[in-house]
């Protein structure tokens, strides 16, 4: 009983743990979010197990403020649609659920202290002095329209997955003999010496003829294709750009606020601490009650006599109650009380309780200058809210056979605009959308000349398309891409020059030229480089990659070119030094041993969740 009471209570988080390390993450207006329509429908099936299309779009708002918070205004908002995030959001939640399914398998478990625990050294759930606060907790929570026994599921699954990941990660290892080995190759060092020829010193020596151009133009017309496009006409209905034509006097919104004044008034929260005695004697009560009137300290009572392990270490600190939190008979002596005040003995299923009301707000009207924009825009959204669900069926109906968008603007009161051209890769503006570009290609709308059904942008957004225009693809003429073909065929011929040159150099120095000799005689820049490790920054890594992957000297140097980047670059490889394993420091030897487990860990975990995922039975509603 006691654990459900505390399930119960209106304690929560400035965020949801999810995932699978425990993630947080805070969304604003969640409870609109996650009561719009068909949200209550189950989205898939893991196994049997349901996963409903709430959690799907929590998993994608998720995503968008991930996103939101690592690149800020630099994300395009089509690629935040919810159509965009949707899959990746999908399996996320399968790989979640499977692991979950399997830590279950498993028989692991997470105890409810463990979770309470958890819960009061998150940092998000502390105050700016590093402790636990309730507050802060409580109002998260009551954001995210999150229910605390949801909060505690979810905590508890995620620990449990991360548990489960933990007993498989934390058996990877690696021996000695590979770390020796890594060591080897990573603290190798290497002389050589390079050319670089570049293509650039070639294209003004090449000449492209008229014929070879004409030649290449009638060979390769792709890439010289203008794809089919189209434009399309449309309505894009949505709440914002309803809300944004809504009107309001200063009369209407004082009315508003006159004839609502109690859904503006905040709510009495009354942040409340106990002393629980579960099956207490008399004279433990007593003890107890003694106490508290010889005026000693509750939050000391609290930590010595409480049963209640959840807050006993808090000094009975239970958090917010709006008056529903708790059993019915604790609520109604919570009520009767001052701040400050300690009840008389209260019993409930959970035992007896000394409840003590720390603090009390809200109840009070607000000011209405103080509150006037906000209570503006909120009946611009409810009026905007109440159009859109109005205009939704109107606009699907007189949509379909019609001639024109724009007479069904008309009669809504809405507005038909016209897309930029656009081809089946997308397109800017509402061709950004790949549930637009895709209706647009359609069959009832390309070919019927129909207009598209309704699509779903948003929970609170939808568009409608019909065909305007169709441009048919074509070949651009000769004149038109004369320049892009000269600069691909001079490209060509520079890279043929440059790799017979390369090639000619690599032979001679291989031959026994002098490679210092030659470089001077061709003009070239012949650069010596002695003791290079693979992680050299001075030297141009296709040079350092490339050397490093050559063999080992035995007769000899070893002389090779390689082509990157526009440039060949010709290595002569005079030494490889490889110095011992047991030179490497200790401490840089424990961070490869614990590097190399760490690879094999990632490599067995990665290898698990797919086969979950193989062997799993997924069915997407």
């Amino acid at each position: 009983m006691l654990q459900t009471m505390r399930d119960n209570s209106k304690g929560v988080v400035a965020g949801i743990l999810v995932g699978l390390l425990v993630i947080i993450f805070a969304l604003s207006g969640a409870e609109a979010l996650f009561s719009s329509r068909n949200n209550t429908q189950i989205a898939l099936t893991v196994n049997g197990q349901e996963i409903s299309e709430t959690e799907v779009l929590r998993a994608v708002e998720q995503q968008k403020t991930q996103l939101r918070n690592r690149f800020g205004d630099s994300v395009p908002e089509s690629f935040l649609s919810n159509e965009n995030l949707r899959q990746p959001a999908i399996d996320r939640l399968v790989d979640r659920t499977l692991l979950t399914q399997a830590a279950r398998e498993a028989n692991m478990a997470i105890s409810r202290q463990r979770i309470d625990d958890v819960i009061v050294s998150i940092p998000a759930f502390q105050n700016s002095a590093g402790q636990f606060d309730p507050d802060v907790f409580t109002m998260a929570l009551r954001r995210l329209a999150y229910t605390p026994a949801n909060y505690r599921n979810e905590l508890s699954r995620d620990l449990m997955v991360s548990q489960l990941a933990n007993g498989i990660t934390n058996s990877g290892f690696a021996t000695e003999a590979e770390v020796d080995y890594l060591a080897e190759l990573n603290n190798q060092t290497r002389d050589f010496a390079y050319v670089s020829l570049s293509i650039d010193d070639l294209l003004d020596q090449v000449e492209v003829s008229d014929a070879e151009i004409a030649a290449y133009y009638e060979a390769n017309p792709e890439p010289f294709t203008e794809p089919e496009k189209l434009v399309v006409e449309f309505i894009d209905l949505s709440v914002d750009r309803l809300m944004a034509a809504e009107t309001l006097s200063d009369e209407e919104v004082r009315q508003y606020f006159e004839e609502n004044v109690d859904d503006f008034t905040p709510v009495v929260e009354r942040h409340v601490a106990h002393i629980l005695l579960e099956e207490a004697e008399g004279g433990e009560v007593a003890e107890v009650q003694a106490a508290l009137e010889a005026g000693e300290d509750f939050a000391e009572l609290a930590q010595q006599y409480s049963d209640d392990l959840g807050s006993k270490d808090l000094g009975g600190d239970l958090g917010v109650t709006t008056g529903d939190a708790f059993p019915e008979e604790f609520e109604e002596a919570l009520a009767q009380l001052s701040v400050g005040e300690v009840s008389d003995p209260v019993t409930t299923e959970a035992g007896t309780h000394f409840i003590k009301l720390l603090d009390k707000s809200g109840g009070e009207a607000p000011d209405f200058d103080a509150e006037r924009d906000a209570i503006a825009a909120q009946i611009k959204r409810a009026r905007a809210e109440g159009r859109f669900v109005e205009l939704l069926d109107s606009l699907e109906d007189l949509s379909y056979n019609a001639e024109s968008l724009e007479n069904v603007a008309d009669t809504l009161g809405l507005e038909a605009q016209r897309s930029d051209p656009f081809s089946r890769d997308g397109g800017s503006g509402i061709a950004a959308y790949d549930s637009v570009v895709k209706a647009a290609f359609g069959e009832e709308v390309l070919e019927f000349g129909n207009s598209s059904e309704l699509l779903e942008l948003a929970s609170d957004r939808v568009v409608v398309v019909k065909l305007l225009e169709r441009e048919s693809s074509y070949v651009k003429p000769l004149d038109e891409v004369r320049g892009n073909i000269t600069a691909i065929l001079s490209e060509q011929k520079a890279a043929d020059i440059l790799r017979e040159r390369g090639e000619s150099i690599v032979e001679r120095v291989a031959s026994g030229e002098d490679f210092a000799t030659l470089a001077a005689d061709e003009g070239m820049e012949l650069v010596q480089v002695t003791d290079i490790s693979r992680a050299d920054t001075e030297q141009p890594r296709s040079v350092v990659e490339f050397a490093f992957s050559l063999p080992r000297p035995v007769n000899g140097p070893v002389v090779e070119g390689s082509v990157s980047n526009g440039e060949y670059n010709v290595v002569q490889l005079k030494e490889v030094a490889t110095p011992e394993a047991d030179e490497m420091p200790q401490e840089q030897r424990e961070a490869m041993l614990q590097g190399v487990a760490g690879l094999y860990s990632s490599a067995d975990f990665e290898s698990f969740s797919r086969y979950l995922r193989e062997s799993a039975e997924i069915v997407v509603e």
